[in-house]
């Protein structure tokens, strides 16, 4: 297989991975939407969550802010577990 090929159909992948998750920047959400209905996966909260001071933390109790499309990040802890809402929209603890 021509290596061409092989780096397009990579591409491919990779782009297809990156473009399932979603979220609106500025918006917080709870680790359980991103989960279920943004794209996200347990390994990508993770790895946001990696060097900060709540990487052991239950992913049920944070609430991530989308930096980007698809981008989280500045993870917040909930005590009381993160809820989420009916509605589309910024959440809270």
């Amino acid at each position: 297989m021509k290596s061409s090929s092989v780096l397009f159909a990579l591409f491919s992948v990779i782009t297809v991975t990156v473009a399932n998750k979603v979220c609106t920047p500025s918006f917080d959400y709870c680790a359980s939407e991103l989960l279920s209905s943004k794209g996200f996966t347990e390994d990508d909260l993770k790895a946001a969550l990696n060097g900060t001071e709540f990487e052991k933390e239950d992913l049920n109790n944070i609430l991530f802010h989308c930096k980007n499309p698809g981008d989280v990040g500045h993870p917040k802890v909930c005590s009381g577990g993160c809820k989420p809402s009916e509605h589309e929209g910024s959440r809270n603890c």
